[in-house]
């Protein structure tokens, strides 16, 4: 199996992405011409080779014939300032923190378009426009407006264009198994915009992470060091977060960004691994115990209590104690971390005086939440998948959204859903 490790180690953006996945081996030649082949004019690109805290990093550049204006001047909404780290360069790592003029604001729309216009691969083409719907969806709900309600002026930005749609040409020419990203290193702070400060990480940041459950490692470095489209990139590509296990290293790469750490380089590495097969397993805690004096009521309002606690499963099971009384075995699974909070919870709120605990290992399937779009709005799947098995769990409480909004029934927005899932799946998206 030929697995695709993403470091983020010291953040992400799209052009470190690029110069990684480049550094490691995606063929140039290929991205350029899928690049070239794309409606889009105002900028050319430069690579070179840049050091890094000492390190020796490919960086990936896209300089627009008519950049920016000063960061004092009037700005477009939804920008931020930064200074620029090099002169006559974009600092387009952090693309969406730039203003653009009014002719550079693009709707989601007309982005899937200039894709469309490209001739890319049919697999090139899906994941670049589903990075975009990721941060397209991600920027309406920071700004609270409809999606065909919002204009982009950095998503919609010529490099935004480029880092993402590049970064698609270069996994798809690289075509892993599968891809592992680390959690992504974030700064703290603030960065500021056209309308005042926004906090580390942006909103759209936060929205991606959350909505996409991709994991963030905060910092003591008072600046923004994951981007949108970085972000976006992750949960469009990623299978799974965390470390491999075991790592048979085939090749690396390192791309460079544009920020200065003090003692830390900022590339994200990324690695080509070649792996054996093995179990996904995760480890987890099974609390149980024997009740027989309370209520069902009580019982039933303990569970909801356990939920809320973030138990990942309880359940009750009828059984027999001494003297013949019938009574309910309860048990609770729960992640590690969580056994302390669960324990005190049971003990607080149960009869109970005694708990058995056992730790133990579950083979689970791999779980990734994806938006599907249909006709009656975009529904959110989480997709689990153990090698060629792939399993889609619709989110039953937006199809009844859904269904109420469209006055239709809950049977036809998840038909309609499972359908568009894997007419997407089968087209690689």
């Amino acid at each position: 199996m030929k697995t695709l490790y993403l470091e983020a180690s010291s953040g992400i953006s799209g052009d470190m992405t690029v110069g990684a996945l480049l550094d490691l081996g995606a063929n140039r030649q290929v991205l350029e011409e899928g690049l070239k082949s794309l409606p889009l004019t105002g900028y050319r690109l430069e690579f070179s080779r840049v050091c890094k805290a000492g390190l020796d990093a490919f960086s990936f550049d896209v300089l627009l014939d008519h950049p920016e204006p000063p960061h004092d001047a009037v700005h477009a909404e939804m920008s931020a300032e930064h200074h620029h780290d090099h002169e006559h360069h974009h600092d387009h790592e952090h693309s969406h923190d730039h203003e653009h003029h009014h002719h550079d604001a693009r709707n989601l729309q007309q982005v899937l378009e200039i894709i469309d216009g490209g001739a890319l691969t049919p697999s090139a083409n899906a994941l670049a426009k589903k990075m975009f719907r990721i941060v397209a969806e991600a920027e309406s709900k920071a700004h609270g407006l409809p999606l065909d309600q919002v204009h982009f002026h950095e998503v919609g930005a010529v490099d935004s264009i480029v880092d993402l749609v590049g970064a698609a040409i270069c996994l798809d020419d690289l075509h892993p198994d599968r891809v592992i990203c680390s959690p992504l290193t974030e700064g703290c702070g603030t960065v500021r915009c056209a309308h005042g400060e926004l906090p580390v990480p942006v909103p759209a940041v936060l929205n991606i992470a959350k909505d996409h459950q991709v994991p963030l490692h905060r910092v003591d470095y008072p600046g923004e060091l994951v981007t949108p489209t970085g972000i976006a990139i992750a949960a469009a590509v990623a299978d799974s977060f965390g470390v491999p296990a075991q790592m048979r290293i085939v090749a690396s790469g390192m791309g460079a960004g544009k920020k200065d750490r003090p003692g830390a380089a900022n590339v994200l590495r990324a690695y080509l691994l070649e792996e054996e097969e093995t179990l996904p397993t995760d480890t987890v805690t099974l609390l149980e115990t024997n009740i027989d004096d309370q209520t069902p009521e009580a019982l039933g309002r303990l569970q909801q209590l356990l939920f809320e606690e973030g138990a990942l499963d309880v359940w009750y099971t009828p059984i027999y104690m001494k003297k013949n009384r019938p009574a309910q075995q309860l048990s609770v699974l729960c992640k590690p971390e969580q056994e302390h909070s669960i324990l005190r919870l049971l003990f607080e709120q149960s009869s109970t005086i005694g708990i058995r605990r056992q730790v133990m290992d579950r083979v689970v399937m791999s779980r990734k939440m994806e938006t599907v779009e249909t006709s009656f709005g975009p529904i959110p799947v989480k997709v689990c998948s153990f090698e060629d098995i792939v399993k889609p769990d619709v989110e039953f409480s937006a199809v009844s959204e859904a269904a109420a909004k469209n006055h239709v029934s809950v049977e036809q927005v998840l038909s309609e859903t499972l359908t568009n899932f894997w007419r997407q799946k089968n087209a690689g998206i």
